[in-house]
Formats: structure tokens, C-alpha cells, sequence
């Protein structure tokens, strides 16, 4: 039989740990395979070549390697000492467990070191994100306002208070650390009269796995009382010991709120009553709601007529807003909102439906949270909602109306390129007619237009620049509804933009016999700010309309002045544009300025599409100005522009 081997010399080479010998200069004499693989050599002579001075090439911390000899020199060797180190042939920074102890001779000098080495790099970086993890929970339960608590229910039906927030020392003036170290300390801070209900609700919730939500009171060392709210939940199991998490909030304030407001519950009642709204008073618990007699009256209904029940109204409001209602009410119980607000229909004794609003707030909570007493009005919105109808429809119109400026815009445009194709086309026969030898008076085999057919013509030409003129206004129009017509507004003088348009027009006026009486003086201080072009279609517009609705042998006037506006100190100049036709009814007035409006002039002789007024006004409220008719039925029309005064 062999005898074994006494120098151990196995148990080094398959040690699973590292295990070294070095002279205390550093030099390494021995390494054992697991340091070998620790420090990324495949063989002992590859690592021995590689490591020459471990205080050198080892440590990672500077001075480590002091610090180690230090102990070694005073205690003769280093126990688990922990540090941060290179891997030597891939230079990794990894973190290692030593245990060192000195050898020495016969006559006490060091001869070498031994020792072992574990690589513990997996359990530093998890101790270190658990210390990170527990520092991070305890900033955030800092910023918490009361207490926050983890709790352990061990297999044996015992509880030990794993972890509680330094609110603590707010809320019941005691230490974390005291907490921590005699689980009853809380409890024993409890109301006499609240700490039996407490500590059955607390055993229930535990042994049940279920939610706890708990107001009770308790009394500090000094006498104070505060009411606590506790909140808990269950937590994720640590293999056979379930979790407790949960909160301790201090609702003193909210407490005394809730009194003041039940004291002071009738004073209000009465306060509301008397501002004409209905009131209702509901015990939830008991199913009892009292309407005041406002509240019945608000339906059509007596004192005595509906039962006290919350059901009175809930069966008269309207299917449809029914399930908005009780869930805005429900919300507010849960005490998610801070009261009950809610728009509903209810129908009345006599069959109508009023808009009403209802609001309320819950003022009396029992133990778990669950409401006891609301309070809360009626009050008649239904003028409100018919309001906001017709609000509606008028937005309505005025979108349709804004749609129809569009269409008519668009269609404009389209209009005008096959329009002028037309035109183009009647003028080109237009022009053969004119420049043949024949014409006007052409035979049926030469090559010029019959005087019947150049009439035709004619005809067309006029009927298609007509039609291009009422484009041009409907777009015009259509771009000044909408702010996009183009100005360029400076100082004009009056009298030329008068003189030009009435020159335009002369031939008109004068086929009719009439007067033109002309007051507008060539004066500075008439100068007013508007852009030429746009403020000669107002005049021309307003002067072609005192033309066509003048009698025969008439007049048409024009007067400039400017008067000053007192009520905001702004200069006006005015012109104004009178004649002496048969004039404007106040219904008429009321209807002129709308677009195509012509007030029965269109089965008349004087031609016109209702237009000029309507463009003209626009164009004048773009310039900054305005436009009025002030007429009378037995003393002609007389249009009124009023533009600000350069």
C-alpha cells in the first residue's frame, strides 16, 4: 500500500480557490491552478515569468499592498481582507478575497508569505447595487409625506418591522432605529378607544391578503393627539415569509376640516336655500335623500310629493345622461375628484325637461373610507343651454356661410379661363367684321359678318364682360370675407378718385338727365388713408347706384367733410353720396348690404347683381373704415363712407 504524501502538495494543486507563495519582495514563488485561471495564464511557469513584484502590478487601490504588510508585520496574517486587483494578463479590474500568514525561520525573520485567493467580484457589485438600491429607497420614502413601512409575516404567525422612513420621527416622535428594534412601539402610541377596532381590522387584512385602509387616532408622549391614516397592501413573498407594505399618513388637518364642515352642514343648508337653488341632504348608508321644498318646487312638484328616497330623481333623469351622472358621483366617492359636479336632464311634474346642475360633496366618511352624508344644490341651467343651442346654430351658419364664399370663389376661378376663351374668340369675329371691305353691311357669299350677326356679336361680348365683371366682384367679395384681398393703403386725396369714377359714369348720367352737384373740395385735411384702386369701386360702385335708382332729370351729390368721433377722439373723413330717387324703407336698410340682395330690383329695367353694396362695405371695413345708408322712403338714399383721415 502507498503511503500518502505529508506536504499537503495535493490539496494545493486542487484547491478550488487560489493559493500562492511569494517572498516578501513580491516575487511569487508558487501558484496553484485556480490562481493560474484567476489572473488568465494557462500554465504555473507562464504566471511565476509574469509576476515579478505583486506590490507592483496587483492591486489596483495604491498602498494596498502596504496596508497588507502592515498587518501582516503586527498580527502575523490578514483574514479575508477584500480588494480591488488586476487580473494580470488581461488587465480587468476584478475584486478578490486574501488570507495571508507570514512564515518564518528558526530565528523569527520572514522567510515568505502564504496564503489564498477568491475571486468575489459577482458579490461586491451585488452588495454594492443593493447598497445603491436601498440608499435610492431611502431619498424617495424621504420626499414622502408620513410614514412608510415594510413588515415580514413570518411562517410562526409573528410580524417583524422589516423597514420604516425616518417619518417616523414627524409623525410619532420616536427614531427609526427604535421602531425597528421593538415591533410594538407603534402600536402602543394608539387612542384607547381606537386600539382594539385597529388592531382586529390589522389581523383581518393580514390573515385575509387583502387591501387595509384605516383612519384611527393616536397620542403622542407629550398628550397630542393625531388622527393616522394606514394604508397597507401585500407584497412580494420572500420565499415562506409574506410582505407588508404600506403608509401611515397624518389626516389630523383633513379631520378637523370634516368636523367644521358637519357643524356648520345645517348653517349651509340654510345659507343655499336662500339663494333659490334647490338643496338635497343624502344619508347614503340609511338610502335617505331630503329635497328642501325649493328643490320639489323646481319640478312642479309639492312638499309632501316626492318620497325622501335617491330614487325621487334619479328615475326622472333623462336615459341618456344617466350613466355620466352616476359615474361622476361614484367618482367622487371614490375620492378621486373633490365633488360632485355633474349637467343632466330631469323631467318635470308636467312633462318637460330642464337642464339642470348638480353638485355636491361628500363631508362625512365612515372608518374605511366609505361615504355617509353628502350635501349638494340644483340649479336651473336650461336658459343656459338654449343659449349655447343657439350660440351653436349661429356657428353653424356662419360655417355655411364661410363654405358658400368658397364655393363661389372656386367656381369663379374656374369660370374665367373657358369665359375668356369666349371672348377672346367674339372679339377676333368682332374684329374680322370690322376690318372687312364688306362690312357692316356684308353679302351672305363674301367672306365679312352680317350686321344681324355682328349684333349677335356684340351681344356676346357684352353679356360675357358682364359676366366677368360679376366674377370679379364675387371674388373680390369672397376675398375680403376671408382677409386675403390684397391692400395697399396710403393717403388719397378725395376729389381725384370723386372726378375719375364720376368720369367713368358721365355718359350714364347724362343719358338720364342728370345733375351732377359736385362738393368735395380739393382739400388736405380730406385726405384720407385707403388704397386707390379698392376706394375707387367704392365710389364708382356708390355713384353707378345713384345713376341706375335716380328719376329722370334728377341729381346725385357728393359731400366730403370731417367730423371727429368723440368717443374715442379718432378723425374721420366722410364722404357721402346722395340722390334724389325714390329712397329706403328701414326694412329695406336692413337687407341691402347683403350679397345678391337687390330688394325687388330684379324684375325690374335697371340691370345689376347685388353686388356693389355688399363688396363695397366689406372693401371699406378692410380699409379700416365703414359704410351706412341713411335714407329716407320720401328724400332719396344717401350712402355714408367713412374712411380714417390721413
Amino acid at each position: 500500500m502507498a503511503t500518502p504524501p505529508d506536504d499537503f502538495s495535493g490539496l494545493f494543486e486542487f484547491l478550488p480557490m487560489g493559493a500562492f507563495r511569494t517572498r516578501p519582495d513580491g516575487v511569487m514563488l508558487r501558484a496553484n491552478p485556480a490562481l493560474v485561471r484567476l489572473n488568465g495564464f494557462t500554465s504555473e511557469a507562464e504566471h511565476l515569468a509574469a509576476v515579478t513584484d505583486i506590490a507592483g502590478h496587483w492591486y489596483v487601490q495604491p498602498g494596498r499592498r502596504a496596508e497588507q504588510q502592515a498587518l501582516l508585520e503586527r498580527e502575523g496574517r490578514v483574514v479575508a481582507m477584500e480588494s480591488e486587483v488586476w487580473r494580470y494578463k488581461t488587465r480587468e479590474r476584478i475584486w478578490v478575497s486574501e488570507n495571508v500568514h507570514t512564515v518564518r525561520d528558526t530565528e523569527g525573520r520572514v522567510v515568505l508569505y502564504e496564503g489564498t485567493v477568491e475571486e468575489i467580484t459577482e458579490r461586491v457589485q451585488a452588495r454594492a447595487a443593493l447598497e445603491r438600491s436601498e440608499q435610492e429607497l431611502r431619498a424617495i420614502t424621504s420626499q414622502v409625506p408620513g410614514v412608510v413601512f415594510r413588515v415580514l409575516l413570518l411562517p410562526d404567525g409573528t410580524r417583524r418591522l422589516a423597514y420604516i422612513s425616518e417619518g417616523v420621527r414627524g409623525l410619532f416622535g420616536v427614531e427609526p432605529e427604535d421602531a425597528l428594534q421593538d415591533d410594538r412601539l407603534l402600536s402602543r402610541f394608539r387612542h384607547p378607544n381606537d386600539a382594539t377596532r385597529v388592531a382586529e381590522a390589522i389581523n383581518q387584512a393580514h390573515a385575509a391578503g387583502t387591501p387595509l385602509n384605516l383612519d384611527f387616532r393616536i397620542v403622542l408622549a407629550d398628550g397630542t393627539q393625531k388622527w393616522v391614516q394606514q394604508r397597507s397592501v401585500h407584497g412580494q413573498p420572500e420565499g415562506c415569509t409574506q410582505v407588508r407594505i404600506g403608509m401611515l399618513l397624518d389626516i389630523s388637518e383633513r379631520k378637523r376640516a370634516e368636523d367644521e364642515l358637519r357643524l356648520s352642514g345645517e348653517r349651509w343648508k340654510l345659507a343655499l336655500e336662500a339663494t333659490g337653488d334647490g338643496v338635497w341632504d343624502w344619508m347614503v348608508q340609511e338610502g335617505v335623500e331630503i329635497l328642501s321644498p325649493q328643490c320639489k318646487a323646481l319640478y312642479g312638484y309639492a312638499d309632501d310629493e316626492l318620497p325622501a328616497r335617491p330614487d325621487a330623481l334619479d328615475s326622472r333623469t333623462h336615459p341618456e345622461d344617466l350613466p355620466a351622472m352616476r359615474a361622476a358621483r361614484e367618482s367622487h366617492f371614490a375620492g378621486l375628484t373633490p365633488s360632485y359636479v355633474n349637467e343632466h336632464r330631469v323631467q318635470c311634474k308636467d312633462g318637460r325637461w330642464k337642464w339642470i346642475l348638480s353638485r355636491g360633496v361628500v363631508f362625512s366618511r365612515d372608518a374605511q373610507g366609505m361615504p355617509l352624508r353628502m350635501i349638494g344644490t340644483h340649479t336651473d341651467i336650461t336658459e343656459r343651454k338654449q343659449a349655447e343651442a343657439l350660440r351653436l346654430e349661429r356657428d353653424l351658419a356662419a360655417a355655411a356661410d364661410r363654405a358658400k364664399t368658397l364655393f363661389l370663389s372656386r367656381v369663379s376661378h374656374e369660370l374665367r379661363t373657358p369665359l375668356n376663351a369666349v371672348l377672346g374668340f367674339a372679339q377676333l369675329l368682332e374684329m374680322q367684321a370690322t376690318d372687312s371691305p364688306q362690312a357692316p353691311a356684308a353679302s351672305a357669299a363674301g367672306s365679312g359678318l352680317a350686321e344681324r350677326e355682328l349684333a349677335w356679336v356684340r351681344q356676346i361680348l357684352s353679356s360675357g364682360r358682364h359676366l366677368l365683371a360679376l366674377m370679379d366682384d364675387i371674388l373680390d367679395l369672397s376675398s375680403a370675407q376671408t382677409g386675403q384681398l390684397p391692400m395697399n393703403p396710403v393717403a388719397q386725396d378725395l376729389r381725384p378718385v370723386v372726378l375719375e369714377a364720376w368720369t367713368m359714369l358721365a355718359a350714364s348720367a347724362q343719358a338720364a338727365g342728370l345733375r351732377f352737384i359736385d362738393d368735395v373740395p380739393m382739400d388736405a385735411a380730406l385726405a384720407v388713408r385707403a388704397d386707390r384702386k379698392r376706394l375707387t369701386q367704392i365710389v364708382s360702385n356708390l355713384l353707378s347706384n345713384a345713376i341706375k335708382y335716380n328719376r329722370a332729370g334728377g341729381w346725385v351729390r357728393v359731400l366730403a367733410q370731417a367730423p371727429t368721433d368723440a368717443s374715442d377722439g379718432t378723425t374721420w373723413v366722410e364722404l357721402r353720396v346722395a340722390d334724389s330717387g325714390p329712397g329706403l324703407s328701414h326694412a329695406q336698410r336692413l337687407r341691402l348690404f347683403q350679397p345678391f340682395e337687390r330688394l325687388g330690383a330684379q324684375r325690374g329695367p335697371v340691370s345689376g347683381t347685388g353686388l356693389g353694396l355688399a363688396l363695397s362695405r366689406q372693401l371699406a371695413e378692410a380699409m379700416g373704415g365703414t359704410l351706412q345708408a341713411d335714407s329716407d322712403p320720401a328724400g332719396g338714399a344717401c350712402f355714408v363712407l367713412r374712411l380714417p383721415r390721413a
